[in-house]
């Protein structure tokens, strides 16, 4: 399997954490408008083998998915799910999460190549090295490999961002051009849809990393509906990536 290969499935295990995460937030939207009945609750008692007190006590949740009962004793309700957006919210962290590996996976095999033929593109000489990382750089046998371990890898996992700025910054370094373009024509989208969806998943991103997805006095609304088209944007522009960068040489 190659590297860049290897960023592709590391993706797809990735981003199945956001997509079970909404899975959960959907399955556990409860459709049982009343509370469970007591002539319900005696039924379910009686199969569950809860106390005969406890039973006019129990509850349900009803989705298309599940059926879930509340015990008497237990520390959650209906009531415990009448907000979703917590899952909601850790799924599209999760995605952005997913996104950003990726973006730092899929540039990385080709630093090794620019380091061994002493092609470095202007961005690649932008980067910055400590005295610390030249210190660190000396006791390698072989530079190049110190220097792609110790200050060309920190730096672009550091760099990798769902923001489509970041994103040119890394793949300039492997000398990608008009990434964003060929992304929107990989992707059948209008000139400058892709930066526009990742400038609208960052700014979202950041309110619930950076503000606890608080606007002013209250917070930020997120659906089902607004999570699926972020997981979807992010998908499709993945895989436009992966299209663009099949035949890439630097």
């Amino acid at each position: 399997m190659t590297e860049k290969s290897r960023a592709f499935q590391n993706f797809q295990t990735n981003i199945r954490d956001a997509e079970l995460l909404f899975e959960y937030a959907h399955a556990f939207r409860n459709q049982a408008t009343y509370k469970m009945s007591k002539k319900r609750g005696k039924r379910v008692g009686e199969a569950l083998d809860v106390a005969v007190k406890q039973r006019d006590e129990l509850d349900w949740l009803v989705s298309k998915d599940l059926f879930v009962i509340f015990k008497p004793d237990g520390h959650l309700s209906r009531g415990s799910f009448s907000d979703l957006a917590p899952l909601l919210r850790s799924s599209l962290v999760a995605a952005c999460a997913a996104l950003e590996t990726y973006v730092a996976d899929l540039t990385m095999p080709f630093v090794g190549q620019l380091i061994t033929n002493r092609k470095l593109t202007p961005r690649f000489k932008d980067i910055k090295l400590t005295l610390g990382q030249w210190i660190e750089i000396e006791e390698y046998t072989r530079r190049g490999k110190g220097l792609k371990n110790r200050v060309v890898t920190p730096y672009i996992r550091e760099m990798s961002s769902t923001a489509p700025n970041n994103i040119g910054k890394l793949l300039a370094i492997i000398n990608v051009k008009d990434w964003a373009k060929h992304v929107d024509t990989a992707r059948k989208v209008p000139s400058g849809t892709t930066v526009k969806d990742l400038d609208d998943l960052t700014e979202r991103r950041n309110l619930i990393v950076h503000a606890a997805d608080r606007k002013g006095r209250g917070r930020g609304s997120l659906k089902e509906k607004d999570v699926a088209h972020y997981l979807e944007n992010i998908k499709t522009i993945v895989n436009a990536l992966e299209s663009v960068l099949r035949s890439h040489k630097v």
